[in-house]
């Protein structure tokens, strides 16, 4: 079998008899790759070593040092989906016997062993490695797509509390702000034309009351702004590279006043990208902001975008966004796109707009992922398919193809 046509996992056997481990790649080398080692102790190291890349452990029972019994035990700690197969000769039958009970072992073959039959063997024990890393993986994919639907519930709540909110207080605080503009005449008029005898205190007053009502009005408009639920036309070309220049142009300022660094490094294939260019340029603007707010003087950003498919193999763009500012060990990242959630807790600081990063990101199809980035900083990943016509991923697509799997998955159990 010819070298691109391998299995893409690899087989380690463990004998002390080199004659043995000679043979057996002697015959299943053209399809696997193999790795052999005559101890427990070299054959845990060739496991620490390739890792799940690793998909199937056959072992001699008896060996100088440790077992093939206690390599097994030590092998499922550190993959426990790895595949294991304890070969043994006739004497030790009660062995085996216990290792297949006590479920740490796939099966057990007897010495010598038939080569046409462990071919059969090593398919189905390669094919259900398969079955179980896919199950796996789906796993956490359902995990994560969970957390998509519940981001997804509550920007909708959001955007029905945006609206009445929007409604009911911007009436209150016109009639409010009315008030505190007249304020300062009305009373220079019942004072008979004096002005009062501290005209600094209700000058303060007046500008506090007057900004705590603009900063109010904003964050109504932030929260409308992030909460808009309907999908957006994506009909505006433009290049990532011209809007993170004109980013830079307008934060140029505060970036050198914090002496904040910024590296753009761009894939050169980067298409002209279809979007909906004021939502798109607000996006970045709203990142360049919380970059400031909440990085100190001498941090940096790196921005980062390439092409990578989806999971069904279509063109996405990937931007990343890396900083090394300082987050709260207490703090979880998924909090990042919760509405009202400040990364600095400084007061004038609304924590809406990386909700609206997310809500973007969702209404062009796409994502927004966060992690953070050892020792110190913290990394916001975007991903968004090029093509205009992609809808934010189907869950119940997701959920079929759960389901699929799993019927596969039994049917391979009830076969071993």
């Amino acid at each position: 079998m010819s070298e691109h046509r391998k299995s893409p996992y690899h087989i380690l056997y463990v004998d002390d008899e080199e004659k043995a481990l000679h043979y057996f790649r002697e015959i299943f080398g053209d399809e696997y790759t193999i790795h052999i080692a005559t101890s427990a102790l070299d054959g845990y190291r060739i496991l620490e070593a390739h890792g799940p890349q690793i998909g199937l452990l056959l072992t001699d029972q008896r060996m100088p040092g440790a077992s093939g019994v206690e390599l097994l035990e030590q092998a499922r700690k550190l993959n426990p989906n790895l595949v294991r197969i304890l070969v043994t000769a006739y004497t030790d039958y009660q062995a085996a016997v216990a290792a297949v009970n006590d479920g740490r072992v796939f099966r057990y073959l007897h010495k010598p062993w038939d080569p046409e039959e462990l071919g059969h063997v090593i398919q189905h024990a390669l094919s259900y490695y398969h079955a179980l890393v896919e199950r796996e993986r789906l796993l956490v994919e359902k995990a994560d797509s969970m957390r998509h639907m519940l981001a997804a519930d509550k920007v909708s709540g959001m955007g029905i509390l945006a609206e009445g909110l929007n409604h009911h207080l911007r009436n209150a605080l016109t009639v409010v702000r009315a008030f505190i503009d007249l304020a300062p005449m009305k009373i220079v008029e019942e004072l008979n034309g004096a002005p009062p005898r501290d005209t600094g205190f209700w000058l303060d007053i007046q500008s506090q009351a007057q900004t705590q009502i603009e900063r109010i009005q904003a964050l109504l408009s932030r929260l409308a702004d992030a909460s808009y639920a309907k999908l957006l036309p994506r009909a505006d070309e433009c290049t990532l590279e011209g809007v993170l220049e004109e980013m830079l142009n307008v934060f140029g300022t505060q970036l050198m006043e914090k002496q904040i660094h910024v590296d753009v490094e761009l894939a050169p294939d980067l298409p002209v990208l279809l979007v909906h260019g004021g939502r798109f340029r607000q996006m970045w603007r709203l990142l360049f902001q919380e970059e400031i707010t909440h990085l100190s003087e001498g941090d940096s950003i790196q921005i980062s975008a390439r092409l990578e498919p989806d999971e069904h193999g279509r063109p996405q763009l990937t931007m990343c966004l890396r900083d090394t500012g300082a987050w709260k060990e207490q703090d979880r990242t998924a909090n990042l796109f919760d509405p009202f959630y400040t990364r600095s807790r400084k007061p004038d600081d609304f924590g809406v707009n990386m909700m609206a990063c997310y809500v973007t990101m969702h209404l062009h199809g796409g994502t927004a992922e966060a992690r953070n980035l050892a020792p110190r900083g913290l990394e916001i990943r975007l991903r968004m398919p090029l093509d205009p016509k992609a809808l934010p991923r189907e869950e119940e697509d997701f959920f079929k193809k759960l389901i699929r799997h799993e019927q596969r998955w039994r049917t391979r159990e009830e076969e071993g």
